[in-house]
């Protein structure tokens, strides 16, 4: 990890303009006394040279220098979750380098406008981020949402223990200040989750019919895929004995990634492929046969099922805001439904119909049966709702 030992402002010209830059000079902490390995690192402030932006270059100068100063005691705590994720990058992969980043982001965020040291950070702090986490107003463009879901708010705690824990490791702390705190939850989050039951399927399919990611959808309700084993399915993946095998997957936190490979050995599966599907499979494999002729040499060969029409992959964000469109759209369906809902939907379908809860799990590819049954239990509440119906007619109705 290089860590700094000084710094200075510094000038640059760019086209014409001169502006104030950091220069900061590090060493490698992790190299011997011996052979110790110096660097310099210019930071660009975007500061015209201005006496009145001198002031604010210097300041940003001592912040640059105590975010590398190898001295815990002068760190603040979001600078060293800058360089907790920098340490962590080669050992990730690239799509979980990006998820830590985003996650990350937030906790650096909130601790850049409420800044404590690493040395001084406290139990409470991190219960205050929590509720936080549970009270701030989020979100993008139009649609606004206040608090994150429990599922965000959990794997955003796990990361912040870790960096932490790997604080204690290298005793800049004595102990993690999050090691006590419990991750809250809000108690609405499981009741808002939607899905397709059965008397609604039609609807579904009625809704995504003629759209050019209906098969997708329709597997993902089918099999229960997740989105990135429904971008994975390739033409291979169809093997001789008639089955479709999950095997591959593309996925996408800021870059498209294509892996050999499933989330977990438990992904890993195959599925018998009805009839129906198999005929609306081969449509599409006839299409892509024409546009083969019609690009020619610009045709895209990836062997991926679904694709545009010159044959280059679907980004994953694009069935993704397709699904909520559809949804947005079509006034049967709730409209906070997800693509992921359609997973849960195949769960609740399945179970509800009677069928044994480690079927299901291996259908889905669940790691463990847990994970099936914390997903219908999600779901029950509907079914519990229409059971409530029911006893409330049969008791006061018909009294």
């Amino acid at each position: 990890m290089k860590t700094c030992q000084s710094g200075r402002v510094i000038t640059k010209k760019r086209k014409g303009t001169s502006y104030f830059f950091l220069r900061l000079n590090l060493v490698d902490s992790e190299s011997n006394d011996k052979q110790k390995r110096y660097f310099t690192k210019d930071i660009a402030t975007n500061l015209v040279v201005s006496k009145r932006n001198q002031s604010k270059a210097n300041a940003m100068l001592e912040d640059a220098i105590t975010e590398y100063s190898s001295n815990a005691e002068r760190m603040y705590f979001h600078n060293y979750l800058k360089r907790w994720l920098e340490s962590k990058q080669p050992s990730l992969e690239i799509t979980t380098y990006e998820g830590y980043g985003y996650r990350l982001r937030i906790i650096i965020n909130y601790f850049s406008e409420h800044k404590v040291l690493l040395t001084e950070l406290k139990p409470e702090h991190i219960r205050d981020f929590y509720n936080y986490l549970l009270t701030v107003e989020h979100g993008t463009g139009k649609r606004h949402t206040i608090g994150y879901s429990n599922r965000s708010v959990k794997d955003i705690a796990i990361l912040l223990r870790a960096s932490l824990e790997d604080a204690v490791t290298l005793k800049y702390i004595g102990d993690s200040p999050a090691a006590k705190i419990k991750t809250p939850h809000k108690n609405t989050d499981i009741q808002a989750k939607a899905y397709i039951g059965s008397d609604e399927v039609n609807i579904f399919l009625d809704a995504i019919s003629g759209h050019r990611l209906e098969v997708a959808f329709l597997l993902a309700l089918y099999y229960g895929l997740r989105r990135e084993e429904i971008l994975g399915l390739r033409w291979s993946a169809i093997h001789e004995d008639g089955k479709l095998y999950i095997e591959h997957t593309v996925s996408r936190v800021k870059s498209t990634i294509a892996k050999d490979r499933t989330k977990t050995d438990a992904s890993q599966r195959s599925y018998p492929i009805p009839n129906e599907i198999r005929d609306k499979l081969n449509k599409i494999r006839d299409g892509q046969s024409e546009n083969r002729k019609l690009f020619g040499n610009k045709y895209v060969d990836s062997d991926y099922i679904f694709t545009w029409e010159d044959g280059h992959w679907y980004s994953p964000d694009y069935l993704t805001k397709s699904f909520k469109k559809i949804v947005r759209n079509d006034g049967r369906l709730d409209d906070s439904l997800t693509l992921h809902s359609l997973r849960a939907s195949c769960v609740s379908i399945l179970i509800h119909d009677g069928t044994d809860i480690k079927d299901v799990q291996a259908w889905v590819g669940h790691k463990d049966v847990q994970t099936t049954l914390n997903i219908y239990a999600r779901t029950n509440e509907k079914q519990q709702n229409k059971v409530a119906s029911r006893m409330a007619n049969t008791l006061f109705l018909n009294g």
